[in-house]
């Protein structure tokens, strides 16, 4: 034991004297080779080239510089913990450092995606100054809007009764659903004492109106010189007539709806513009922007200014994370692969799965839901496997080890040809009657017949199922053919629906901030909307139904109705 303390002391020794042999060239190079290292994104190889630098032989000079250069290594390596110790070590250790401020903002943020709450508010704190209050005040709300416990939120206000960030984002948490009638002297203390706007206190309740307010923020691209359109715009202008129509049919069952249309031109600055409008605050509902880094803009301005907000077409579930106002249209790609989950364990006797997925994000993401959603449920995986269909195919040296006879599903979430074809044939060859779960493109695919897909047991994933054979469908296509000389597109139906489903939430349940929404129900023209999680009971941000295709002697039936 003597002998390995002895070893220990002059292994330290010997550290020390190393570095300290550094001369002041040779120190300020590894420093510069460190942040060389941290922008070429080789953050282990700057985390071992920096460590050495820390400690307190190599002096006020550098040892802080590298600290913090490690620290934002680690923290972009996801190395919370060794941030966090080195950042501690660097605080305490350094109090006079120039750069002190960016180095306590780093350690809260490292502590907020830790979920050490406490510890982040008082790293944020021990700020002097007002040069990065904004970014604090920004970094503050967006970790505490994801805080879902309510009680460590009320312990966080009685140790920071004084944060006005804190006390605003638990007031919108409130109104966000955690409001009960206990909680109104404490939301109007907060409401009064930090001079908010009184219409926190209206939200905790629905507000019912004569009619309702809709902005449209949309990239119309119109001409100055005239409404002529470019037909790659198309799809806004008959997403646009959609909601029109929308508009008339609840007009013609007395529901009220303005709709106020903003040309956004695909322009950041316009939608930023047209955001922070003072009109903006007396709308019941924003939808749009479309474009991904527009509507980032708009969503935080939204969340700022409790705006209601729906994006009508994306399907990444990620876009909301952190912003209860604001709600997509369509299903995600994540509630997609639980959906599927969900109906394969329920509806096939066997509880196997094979899973085969393409190397893209939302196929992976699919994937994921599937697996996670499958095997909470009893279900048991029994392959999960990426494939790159640039590449290849793959499906039959992955299939050619599985016992398709004995499988509950299989699942592939591809929508490339080549996938599509190859399964298919070697489907075929066997005449294997397994369930399959694919994507609804393998019906559109030109190489592939339906009567081959009838034939097998495939399934279908169709969120945007429009049912052609529908009379409601038929006569609503016949009126607008009428009107505009042109067939409706499935964006006029995705316009429609969108209007008339929150048209009608909005005179059901009210205004209120964020939406009180409904479970799933039949749509007009889709299968079904709803934004209730029947296994949370609670409600979500995207659409929850996703409609299942089978081909049945040529026909296509949905096997997941809405009742």
């Amino acid at each position: 034991m003597k002998k390995r303390i002895v070893l220990s002391a002059l292994l330290g020794l010997s550290l020390g004297w190393n570095v300290q042999a550094q001369s002041n060239g040779e120190l300020s190079t590894r420093l510069e080779n460190g942040r060389l290292l941290v922008d070429q994104q080789k953050y282990e190889l700057a985390m071992a080239e920096l460590l050495p630098l820390t400690t307190a032989a190599t002096g006020k000079t550098y040892a802080p510089d590298a600290a913090y250069l490690y620290s934002v290594a680690a923290s972009r390596n996801k190395k919370w913990s060794e941030a966090d110790k080195m950042l501690t070590q660097l605080i305490s250790g350094h109090p006079t450092w120039g750069g002190l401020a960016d180095a306590q903002y780093l350690h809260g943020y490292i502590l907020f995606e830790k979920k050490e709450y406490l510890r982040a508010l008082n790293a944020l704190a021990a700020i002097q100054g007002n040069t990065l209050q904004d970014e604090v005040a920004n970094m503050k709300r967006h970790y505490l809007l994801q805080l879902p416990d309510k009680a460590t939120f009320q312990y966080l206000l009685r140790q920071f009764a004084d944060d006005a960030t804190l006390s605003k984002t638990y007031a919108d948490k409130l109104v966000s659903g955690w409001f009960t009638e206990q909680d109104r002297s404490q939301l109007e203390g907060i409401v009064n004492r930090f001079k908010l706007d009184r219409s926190y206190l209206q939200r905790s309740a629905n507000i019912k109106k004569n009619e309702y307010n809709v902005a449209v923020l949309l990239p119309f691209q119109l001409p100055e010189n005239g409404v002529r359109v470019d037909k790659k715009n198309l799809f806004i202008t008959d997403f646009y007539a959609g909601m029109l129509s929308a508009q008339d049919s609840l007009q013609k069952r007395g529901v009220r709806v303005n709709i106020y249309p903003y040309d956004t031109k695909n322009d950041t600055a316009q939608v930023r513009k047209v955001m922070e409008l003072p009109e903006l605050a007396s709308m019941d509902l924003v939808v749009g922007p479309i474009y991904k880094s527009n509507s980032a803009v708009a969503a935080k301005i939204a969340q700022q200014r409790n705006l209601n907000m729906v994006n009508p077409f994306s399907d990444d579930l990620e876009v909301t994370k952190g912003n209860p106002y604001l709600y997509l249209m369509e299903a995600s790609v994540a509630t997609q692969g639980q959906r599927a989950a969900a109906y394969a364990y329920q509806t096939f006797p066997k509880k196997t799965a094979v899973l085969i997925f393409d190397s893209g994000k939302d196929d992976t993401t699919f994937a994921g839901n599937f697996r996670r959603t499958y095997t909470a449920l009893g279900g048991k995986v029994l392959v999960a496997q990426k494939i790159n269909s640039k590449t290849g195919a793959g499906i039959s040296g992955i299939l050619g080890n599985v016992n398709l006879k004995d499988l509950g599903a299989l699942v592939i979430q591809s929508t490339a040809q080549n996938v599509a074809t190859n399964t298919v044939s070697y489907l075929e060859q066997r005449a294997s009657k397994v369930p399959v779960l694919v994507p609804q493109a393998w019906l559109e695919h030109p190489q592939i017949s339906l009567s081959q897909l009838d034939f097998l047991e495939f399934y279908f994933l169709a969120p945007k199922f429009i049912d052609a054979e529908n009379p409601t469908v038929q006569q609503f296509r016949q009126a607008y053919a009428a009107k505009y000389k042109l067939p409706p597109s499935s964006f006029t139906y995705s316009g429609f629906e969108l209007m008339n489903y929150y048209g009608r939430q909005l005179q059901e349940n009210g205004y209120a901030a964020p939406p009180k929404l409904s479970g799933v129900q039949p749509g007009t023209f889709y299968q079904g909307i709803g934004y209730l999680n029947n296994a949370t009971a609670k409600q979500t941000q995207d659409n929850q139904y996703v409609p299942i295709l089978k081909l049945e002697n040529g026909r296509v039936l949905v096997v997941n109705p809405v009742f």
